[in-house]
């Protein structure tokens, strides 16, 4: 049997053959999924690109957008982990390097001495700030050849995407 990478993704007769052989699906189906994992990961490529030259991961920027809209510009740990779904010490990896370019600080509770809480630091508001422009001009240049009516057919689309991905999930869950 060939093997293929993405670069050599597989052509329709291909599919077809894999899919008559593995699946009750269709090969159209199959090259949908493909083609949409190969925009994804080039799309993920160009927003990493951009978060990159601002020294930021799409976890960092997510993790001072919290921080910039929390009462008092901050959050607990582990409200920063509950948020952004992922575990308490990947949240204090993140929250480490951060802390060392001087984009939060970690304050003491007065009350509770077990307790710290992460606020943004005026350097860190300033990495936002000067992130947010770029931000929105990737996103416009990627999305922006979608017509309004494209956007709501392309979110309809996604929803029904979720619903599966969902239903997948809790699958996994319970053991399938």
């Amino acid at each position: 049997m060939e093997s293929f990478s993405f670069v050599d993704r597989p052509d329709n007769q291909r599919l077809k053959l894999m899919t008559d052989l593995y699946s009750k699906g269709t090969p159209e189906v199959s090259k949908l999924f493909i083609d949409f994992q190969w925009t994804y990961r080039n799309m993920q490529k160009v927003y990493d690109h951009a978060l990159n030259k601002h020294g930021l991961s799409e976890s960092r920027f997510i993790i001072l957008m919290f921080l910039k809209n929390a009462p008092n510009h901050e959050l607990l740990p582990s409200v920063i982990s509950e948020k952004l779904g992922a575990t308490r010490a990947t949240v204090s990896k993140l929250l480490k390097v951060m802390e060392a370019k001087k984009w939060i600080t970690k304050r003491g509770s007065t009350t509770d001495k077990r307790t710290i809480s992460v606020q943004l630091t005026k350097a860190g508001n300033t990495v936002l700030e000067d992130y947010l422009p770029e931000n929105f001009s990737v996103i416009e240049s990627l999305f922006g050849n979608l017509s309004k009516e494209d956007l709501i057919q392309f979110s309809n689309l996604l929803n029904k995407i979720q619903e599966g991905t969902q239903k997948c999930t809790r699958e996994l869950e319970m053991g399938k």
